[in-house]
C-alpha cells in the first residue's frame, strides 16, 4: 500500500520522499475546525505536499496525523503546519504546499 520514493529536485534544497498515504487533518479556522482527510504526496524535513479534493486559503493553519512507517526519512505523527501555496491540478485534486511549523 505504501510508495516510498526519495528524490532531490534541484529547485529545492532538502529531500524529499515521495509517499502515497492517507492523512488525517483538522484545518484550523477562527469561526470551526474542519476535519478531512487528504493524501500525502511527499515529505520533507520542512514540507509537505497534500492533495485534497477542494481549496484551502493560503495561511490557513492545520494540524495533520500521519502514521509513521519506519521508511520515511521525516516521521511524523502530530504536526501543525501552515498552508503556503494552493494550486489546482484538475477539477477535484487541490496540491496544497504546507510548511511544517511544530512537529512531534
Amino acid at each position: 500500500m505504501y510508495k516510498f520514493e526519495q528524490g532531490f529536485d534541484d529547485s529545492r534544497a532538502v529531500f524529499r520522499t515521495m509517499v502515497n498515504q492517507e492523512v488525517s487533518i483538522i484545518l484550523l479556522d477562527a469561526e470551526a475546525n474542519i476535519e478531512t482527510t487528504a493524501n500525502c504526496r511527499d515529505i520533507s524535513d520542512t514540507a509537505i505536499a497534500l492533495e485534497l479534493t477542494h481549496p484551502v486559503e493560503i495561511g490557513t493553519l492545520l494540524t495533520l496525523t500521519l502514521d509513521s512507517d519506519d521508511q520515511l526519512s521525516v516521521p511524523l505523527t502530530d504536526c501543525k503546519g501552515r498552508v503556503l501555496r494552493c494550486e489546482q491540478e484538475s477539477k477535484e485534486l487541490f496540491l496544497l504546499a504546507v510548511e511544517i511549523i511544530d512537529s512531534e
